[in-house]
């Protein structure tokens, strides 16, 4: 008797922390293939690895050939050593459009894509509006989407994450900004991957949008506190309303060491209050 072949999926952004851990648990389900800009062996979940530039809608299309899925984890926060004038925002629109062409091409099923929250007011910033742009772009061609809005996902390289861990780690004293009362819902990141994998396939899920959060709200002060307790340090938290956007970007690149460029879209959106809308989708996946 003939062994059925898994279903193909591919996973654009297959080597950040999302992707990393998506692929063991895809893998009972599906021959996982990464993309990668460089040339990389399989192996953590991963059955292969294609090489793709998604800013070449020719290796976009090589590389989702025979697949019938696709999950789409990219985001271009930092500067591109491309000769071209365009913004992070820019560059991610060109490579989602390129990407939903290369998948219609194919004959994808669906796409599942991690967006972020977006705030009651739509007075978005530029990485938020990015997300929301790609969304639209991803929507554009005639392969379904579900999209997945997360805000801060608790997981070990998460940059945003990672950032906050760093402050607390090396701060004894950490002035706190009035954002650093801004109420969020954050998410796990085994969390994020349970709601991945219970959307694909799922014809009900397609052209649907949901929010996924935890299901507490938090302010990034309380979050620091909680990390404080986790890393065991003791830390003292110090109200300053006077410490501008501008001067908390310069603040937190200076003590993480993350790029300037990074941190401020990821600053800038702290101003926001990011909460999920309850839609059911916790309730529907178990």
């Amino acid at each position: 008797m003939a062994i059925q072949e898994k279903p193909r999926i591919v996973i654009a952004g297959a080597s950040g922390f999302v992707g990393q851990a998506l692929a063991p648990v895809l893998a009972e389900s599906f021959h996982v293939i990464g993309l990668s800009r460089s040339k990389r062996d399989p192996g953590g979940g991963f059955a292969e690895y294609r090489t793709c530039d998604l800013f070449s809608l020719k290796e976009a299309e090589h590389a989702l050939r025979g697949a019938e899925y696709a999950v789409y984890l990219v985001h271009n926060m930092m500067p591109s050593t491309r000769l071209t004038q365009g913004n992070f925002a820019d560059l991610d629109v060109v490579c989602a459009d390129n990407f939903a062409r290369a998948a219609a091409s194919a004959g994808v099923r669906q796409i599942v894509f991690l967006s972020g929250l977006l705030p009651a007011d739509r007075n978005i910033s530029a990485h938020l509006k990015s997300r929301n742009e790609v969304e639209q772009t991803l929507a554009s061609h005639v392969v379904p989407v579900t999209t997945l809005r997360a805000g801060l996902i608790l997981g070990g390289r998460g940059s945003s994450f990672e950032m906050m861990r760093r402050l607390v780690d090396r701060l004894p004293v950490m002035v706190c900004p009035r954002w650093t009362n801004t109420q969020t819902q954050p998410v796990a990141l085994r969390d994020v991957v349970q709601y991945v994998g219970g959307v694909l396939g799922a014809e009900e899920h397609f052209d649907k949008t949901y929010d996924i959060g935890a299901p507490d709200t938090v302010t990034y002060r309380q979050m620091m506190e909680m990390t404080a307790k986790a890393l065991g340090k003791k830390r003292a938290f110090v109200s300053s309303p006077v410490l501008s956007p501008g001067l908390s970007r310069l603040w937190v690149s200076l003590v993480t060491g993350a790029p300037k460029a990074l941190v401020r879209p990821l600053v800038e959106s702290l101003r926001h209050e990011l909460l999920a809308a309850d839609n059911g989708l916790a309730d529907q996946l178990g």
